[in-house]
């Protein structure tokens, strides 16, 4: 009797087509910058990241979650003036920073660092990065650092970046098939 996996895959199994048959939906994080507009809970207490700021970029992505257009191969994190890089759940404090040249230069060191230790652990096939002229000191060098495909751009003004947003979810956030749908 041949395992499920030969069942399913039988075909693919002496290439490496079926890495691409099981990559139905790509790991991908998106990373995009902090926004001024933050919750007025965040006042009185820690919030996680992706609740405490509440811009127009994140309104989108609030948006997609709510519509479950938000699959759960999507990852999401965030470049911040005070706190450098955050992912999505990492806890913060209220502050009023707003990102500077010299300011994403001096956290260029800890955001590459961690978006690579987060690549090496969680295995990304795909990194989008989506924020202001401003933030794109503090990713400038990542593409040298990591094996995985890199996509770096300028929101090119508040409209402009929701618009790439759009774009970018419409195509990768998809909810991922289960594998029993997969075998259908």
């Amino acid at each position: 009797m041949l395992s499920t996996f030969n069942r399913c895959f039988h075909k693919y199994s002496y290439s490496s087509t079926w890495k691409i048959a099981l990559l139905i939906h790509p790991k991908v994080l998106l990373i995009v910058s902090c926004s001024k507009k933050k919750t007025p809970e965040l006042h009185n207490r820690k919030i996680r990241a992706s609740k405490a700021y509440t811009g127009p970029m994140f309104q989108v992505i609030q948006k997609a979650k709510r519509e479950g257009k938000w699959g759960s191969n999507l990852f999401f994190g965030i470049i911040s003036a005070k706190y450098g890089f955050l992912r999505s759940d990492d806890s913060i404090k209220y502050y009023d920073l707003k990102m500077t040249k010299q300011i994403a230069e001096d956290h260029n060191p800890q955001v590459i660092r961690e978006i690579v230790e987060w690549n090496n652990k969680e295995n990304f096939d795909f990194i989008y990065i989506l924020m202001g002229k401003a933030y794109l000191k503090a990713v400038e060098g990542l593409e040298t650092q990591i094996d995985t495909k890199v996509v770096v751009e300028n929101m090119g003004g508040l409209g402009i970046g929701q618009q790439k947003l759009l774009q970018f979810l419409e195509k990768f956030s998809k909810k991922p098939m289960s594998l029993i749908d997969f075998m259908k």
